[in-house]
């Protein structure tokens, strides 16, 4: 049985209350959310960007995206993944369903959460899927480690491992550009603060994710959170010689 068969249907509004307009504020399992048709399908979304808490009520609606009309953060309606910087969390989506005109909602799976956010990961063969436990059991540990008697690496190891993290708009490691602002450590897990070169950078969850995985691939490191800052805002004054080198900035 789904998670999602624990939670009950409630109704949240009714199809009428959506003539003349694209969205509806609604409150699903008490969280604020919008009820939003597109293009004739119904679909439920948090009302809040994930960048900096802004709600999305009035945020503009365009191929099956959202917008925050704050930062310019946008987010796919259907599965809350992002599609543009400088969010670089998902929001939380809801299940939706429209009963002889009614329209009822309901928290979203896990499950489903997890195959919207990862796709590739469900798009394998069944007979990858139904692999032995004793495969998987078998694999190899991961790089980070999880013994808690193993310390996390300094700050300059950190900052070579991040220097394999090459903008591919530049083609400049955003160490040497600049982007990393500072990186903390909590035990054995790291808090790297770093920026981009635009807000509407569209590499950004690229750099993201392999920033995050640059860190938690290091001995001694259990977890790795990349926290987004355009403040201040990111200046070519910022690189390093060799970064201005490498662009021919003399």
């Amino acid at each position: 049985m789904s998670a999602a068969a624990n939670y009950e249907w409630e109704r949240i509004a009714s199809i009428s209350e959506l003539e003349g307009t694209d969205r509806v504020s609604v409150i699903v399992d008490d969280t604020p959310a919008l009820l939003i048709q597109d293009k004739d399908s119904l679909y439920v979304v948090e009302d809040v960007c994930t960048h900096d808490g802004q709600p999305l009520t009035d945020g503009e609606i365009v191929d099956g995206s959202i917008e925050c009309p704050r930062h310019g953060a946008q987010f796919d309606i259907a599965t809350g993944a992002v599609r543009c910087m400088p969010a670089t969390e998902p929001i939380r989506v809801f299940d939706v369903e429209n009963r002889d005109g009614e329209i009822y909602s309901r928290p979203r799976s896990e499950e489903a959460e997890q195959s919207t956010e990862a796709p590739a990961a469900s798009s394998g063969s069944a007979t990858a899927s139904a692999a032995p436990a004793e495969a998987s059991e078998a694999a190899p540990a991961p790089t980070g480690s999880s013994n808690p008697f193993l310390q996390a690496p300094g700050e300059g190891d950190m900052l070579e491992a991040l220097k394999a993290v090459i903008d591919p708009e530049l083609f400049v490691n955003i160490v040497d550009l600049g982007l990393v602002y500072d990186i903390t450590k909590a035990e054995n897990d790291v808090t790297v603060t770093m920026t981009l070169t635009s807000p509407a950078c569209p590499a950004g969850p690229q750099i993201v994710s392999q920033a995050r995985s640059a860190i938690e691939k290091l001995p001694g490191v259990n977890t790795a959170e990349i926290k987004l800052t355009m403040s201040p805002p990111w200046t070519p004054e910022m690189m390093t010689d060799d970064a201005r080198d490498q662009l021919g900035i003399f």
